[in-house]
């Protein structure tokens, strides 16, 4: 694959859960180190209920996660489903 394709990372981050015991920037970059891969990475988005409570195994993984040059995508559920599936596909 060329190094020229863009490459867009789109985290359903509720789906998939980062490991409580890595730090934030390091999940990072193992993504980022496996997309860039197949080319320029533009775009690294995690969507998540930013309105739910941090838990209380990695307090620190949102400011980590935007430390680390990551977009933060609100997706308040209000009692709905596939919340953050909708937003990613632009529904």
């Amino acid at each position: 694959m060329s190094s020229h394709e863009q490459v867009a990372i789109f985290w359903d981050y509720e789906n998939c859960r980062a490991p409580s015991n890595l730090p934030g920037h390091a999940i990072v970059n193992s993504i980022r180190d496996i997309a860039h891969q197949f080319g320029v990475i533009t775009t690294f988005k995690a969507y998540l209920d930013l309105s739910e409570p941090v838990s209380s195994k990695y307090p620190g993984i949102r400011s980590e996660l935007q430390s680390s040059d990551v977009s933060l995508i609100d997706c308040p559920h209000n009692g709905r489903k596939d919340v953050a599936d909708k937003m990613m596909i632009g529904a």
